[in-house]
């Protein structure tokens, strides 16, 4: 038996084909050098199948998808959900 894999886009649904050019998003947590919280920082990188693979990161079909994608997000950041992920094993 044969293993699919397939995905699909976290804005807009789309499934995945061969000629597109897909993102990952991830968000990360950075402290600057004179502040002690840390804060969310959106990273956009071009698709790779293990990022695609890594828990928490958004997979995007394409650069309309991308901006709604930032979007959404600095819209909750400065809705006050400006808290890093917190990390279930860290507790």
């Amino acid at each position: 038996m044969a293993w699919v894999e397939r995905f699909t886009c976290d804005v807009c649904g789309k499934l995945m084909g061969e000629a597109e050019s897909w993102w990952v998003a991830a968000i990360d947590c950075e402290t600057a050098a004179n502040q002690s919280p840390s804060h969310p920082v959106l990273k956009l990188m071009p698709w790779d199948n293990l990022l695609g693979h890594s828990a928490g990161n958004k997979h995007l079909c394409g650069a309309v998808c991308a901006h709604t994608f930032l979007d959404r997000w600095m819209s909750e950041f400065h809705a006050g959900a400006d808290d890093c992920p917190r990390d279930p094993s860290a507790s």
